[in-house]
């Protein structure tokens, strides 16, 4: 399958779009309901200079973008253009980094930093040439359980639904509202699925696959030991 990438339209006076075309991914030019690009189905990048990322950073308008990305998309990535040493110009450092540290840890929101618009279209191009040939294989990481009583069964019960890709708590409280328990909500259709508010038919297609998957080993992958291992 050809790597592909869908663009936010505002994004096109960037260059951006012509220069991920170039390394041979097919760009769909589209009005995104939020961030810049989405490479299908759980990837979403917002494009920020690093003086509007820093600025985001301090008023705290990132971690509410990153709330509602995280909610929608298994994986959210900053691409920040410039350098991390303009927070020490800043006068704030310290705050921004700390805020860095809470975007990473709290809201899983991954940070790359590119020196220009056309090693960002590099990146992005490179995101989709591997997701397109290994698809979203790989380690599984754990998200460290929360600390909750085994008596709080309603915390228990969210907790796991929103374990699902792309659940949020509000599409969570909605699933568990429809359905009374996980175990009725394990046992529901994919169209009974799709009919929760937020939910959808892709989103209701990966979980009914999830459930209903035989569990399979995880074959070894290839190790990347040279540079040139990263070569198309």
């Amino acid at each position: 399958m050809k790597p592909r990438v869908y663009v936010d339209v505002r994004e096109d006076r960037t260059g951006i779009p012509s220069m991920i075309e170039a390394e041979g991914v097919s760009v769909i030019k589209k009005s995104l309901s939020m961030g810049d690009y989405v490479i299908p189905e759980d990837i979403v990048i917002e494009r920020k200079s690093v003086r509007d990322f820093a600025k985001s950073l301090y008023d705290g308008r990132l971690f509410e973008q990153a709330r509602r990305l995280g909610e929608h998309y298994d994986i959210v990535i900053y691409v920040v253009e410039g350098s991390p040493r303009y927070f020490a110009k800043t006068g704030r450092a310290k705050q921004l980094y700390n805020a860095l540290a809470a975007l990473t840890i709290d809201y899983n929101a991954r940070v790359v930093y590119t020196d220009s618009e056309n090693s960002t279209a590099l990146y992005i191009a490179g995101l989709a040439k591997r997701v397109a040939r290994e698809g979203m294989r790989g380690s599984i990481i754990l998200h460290k359980k929360p600390k909750i009583s085994p008596n709080d069964v309603r915390a228990w019960q969210l907790y796991i639904v929103q374990a699902f890709p792309s659940i949020g708590p509000k599409t969570a409280e909605k699933v568990l509202e429809a359905f009374g328990s996980l175990e009725e909500f394990c046992k529901a259709s994919m169209s009974e699925l799709s009919r929760i508010p937020g939910m959808g038919e892709k989103k209701a297609e990966v979980i009914k696959r999830i459930l209903a998957t035989p569990y399979k080993r995880r074959q070894e992958k290839k190790t990347h030991k040279r540079l040139d291992d990263f070569i198309d």
